[in-house]
């Protein structure tokens, strides 16, 4: 349920006009997809845990205009889709055409006498959607999922992890404060819009999470539930400070984990794909922060970390037997110089944080044999 049932009118909302509302409110920083400097932006701000804007990516030569579309997409997905009443946070199923034309005929705003404004999520990403971010050669390898930078990618094929969804919104639907499943890296694509659609995100960076539990403490509310939407206002006097984006056509959102953020939709259609990648930090983020709040809160783990460190450390065993043969040499340490030094570096962090998490369990064990006894 709830905690509130707040409403939000984005009329007459633009970035510039919010930006004003509070001192601590400050512009995400955008980079063009076309910049050389692409990559080197990428890293820097993946290290210091703020959030990113990846624009025009729609100028690309290889965005699939023709696919990026309502109708393509009711097409080649599942024919229903999920629903959530923003007015009384009700869940419900409908056909997705059906939603596409309601979505279509209601205002933009909330209107007075209104109960009903539904927002389309988790909806299946279409095969060739997914097969364009593989291979349409426009988003960098390292970020897309099961791509080298996501170790979901060494998880067995009977036990994957799905974060590959599709969303679709109206003016002033939302998605609550929250962070993204498990210390993962968040990446959110705006395929489509029309009638001036567009989202507005409101994120922290990776470091102010402790400050935004502790501020929704303040206000009565936890923050692992997802079920307070924070007001302009109360944003405004936060002790953090708050990146703010207005999401367009084209423009991916890079959420870094633990950054906790709200998005509230404006306009007609927004059409977006998002997905999750899981790094090493992530990894140990998640083990040593995220899971013990999942525990307290009684929250479902979903990414299920502990044995994707199993997975990505027996994978990363097999990339490095692999390496050492292909290198040839018949010394150790003659093998060990051509075997990228990041390689054994990756190699030592997972067998590390696999040796304390079976530590943890191994002691947690122990104890209950002892107090048994």
């Amino acid at each position: 349920m709830p905690a509130s049932t707040t409403l939000i009118s984005t009329k007459g909302w633009s970035l510039d006009t919010l930006i004003e509302k509070g001192d601590n409110f400050q512009q995400v920083h955008r980079v063009s997809a076309a910049s050389s400097s692409l990559l080197e932006t990428i890293v820097e701000f993946d290290k210091k845990g703020i959030p990113l804007v990846l624009e025009g990516w729609h100028k690309h030569p290889n965005w699939p205009h023709d696919k990026f579309t309502p109708e393509y997409f009711a097409s080649n997905t599942t024919p229903n889709i999920n629903v959530r009443n923003i007015h009384d946070w009700t869940d419900s199923e409908m056909p997705l055409l059906e939603y596409i034309d309601k979505s279509r005929a209601i205002s933009p705003f909330v209107v007075d006498g209104e109960n009903e404004r539904l927002y389309g999520k988790d909806a299946e990403c279409p095969e060739s959607w997914e097969d364009w971010l593989h291979n349409g050669k426009a988003i960098p390898p390292s970020l897309v999922c099961n791509g080298p930078d996501d170790l979901f990618r060494y998880r067995p094929n009977s036990a994957p992890v799905e974060t590959l969804m599709c969303y679709l919104g109206i003016g002033d639907t939302f998605t609550p404060c929250h962070k993204d499943l498990c210390g993962s890296s968040g990446q959110n694509v705006m395929c489509y819009t029309e009638n001036d659609g567009s989202s507005f995100w409101f994120m922290t960076e990776s470091a102010s999470a402790p400050l935004v539990a502790d501020y929704f403490h303040s206000l009565g509310q936890e923050l692992d539930h997802e079920n307070y939407v924070v007001s302009i206002e109360e944003l405004s006097r936060a002790p953090f400070k708050v990146y703010i984006v207005e999401q367009k056509l084209g423009d991916m959102v890079l959420v870094p984990p633990r950054s906790c953020h709200q998005v509230v939709n404006y306009g007609g259609i927004t059409l977006k794909t998002s997905w999750s990648r899981m790094t090493f930090k992530g990894l140990a983020t998640a083990y040593y922060h995220e899971l013990p709040l999942y525990r307290r809160v009684c929250r479902f783990e979903t990414y299920r970390v502990k044995s994707t460190i199993h997975w990505a450390l027996v994978g990363q065993t097999k990339e490095l037997k692999t390496l050492l043969c292909d290198a040839g040499e018949p010394g150790p340490m003659q093998t060990a110089k051509k075997v990228r030094p990041k390689t054994f570096a990756n190699y030592s962090y997972y067998t590390i944080l696999f040796w304390l998490t079976s530590m943890k369990r191994i002691a947690g064990e122990w104890r209950a044999v002892h107090h048994a006894m």
